[in-house]
């Protein structure tokens, strides 16, 4: 078991970013478990200058279905949202969220889990389209990204395919069409995927 940094972009939706963003809260995630087919429960530590009920009601709207008030003094409020695709990729992947605080535009995930299963998160954040970056990995910061078996995967087909070759055997196209990926996400995965081995190859000499 390893420990990771995840800091993931959320989507406009998500009602425990609408907390931090409306009224300027500072909200850190205390605990969470999965509920019904995409949502969560979750246990908050909210501060905030305003009421906190005034900063609840601010996402009673927002793809929430139950929000309960536990102490005035310590500001927690669980919450049930409907659905939250980062939060249950993290469940399903096999991780522990250890702990998680919002900052600008996302949240920053700690999480425990097998070097497996933080491969699997990153494979199902990408399949969703979500922005996100490994700041830390085993306690020390990450310079090599994690090569995801997708990206494992598009580059062998393409390394056996002959597109490094000169001439190419094959073109960006055809490999985006292998996969049924645009052509801009192949090159995307290509260029992330070879910068990744050349890292290992390197750090390895």
């Amino acid at each position: 078991m390893i420990e990771a940094k995840l800091e993931i972009r959320m989507p406009e939706t998500c009602a425990v970013a609408a907390v931090r963003t409306s009224k300027a809260a500072r909200v850190k995630l205390l605990d969470t478990a999965p509920h019904e087919m995409e949502g969560v429960k979750s246990l908050l530590q909210i501060e905030s200058d305003a009421c906190l009920d005034e900063v609840l009601s601010s996402i009673s709207n927002r793809n929430v279905d139950e929000i309960i008030k536990i102490s005035d003094s310590n500001t927690k409020a669980a919450i049930t949202v409907r659905r939250c695709i980062p939060a249950r990729s993290i469940i399903e992947a096999g991780c522990f969220i250890k702990s998680a605080k919002h900052i600008e535009g996302g949240v920053e995930w700690d999480i425990i889990a097998r070097r497996s299963s933080i491969i699997k998160l990153t494979e199902i954040l990408e399949e969703n389209n979500y922005s996100f970056k490994i700041k830390r990995i085993g306690g020390l910061d990450l310079h090599k990204e994690i090569i995801t078996n997708r990206e494992m995967e598009l580059l062998k087909y393409a390394v056996y395919q002959g597109y490094f070759d000169t001439p190419k055997n094959i073109g960006i196209r055809g490999v985006a069409k292998q996969f049924g990926i645009s052509i801009s996400t192949t090159s995307d995965m290509l260029r992330r995927g070879l910068k990744k081995i050349l890292i290992d190859y390197f750090e390895g000499k």
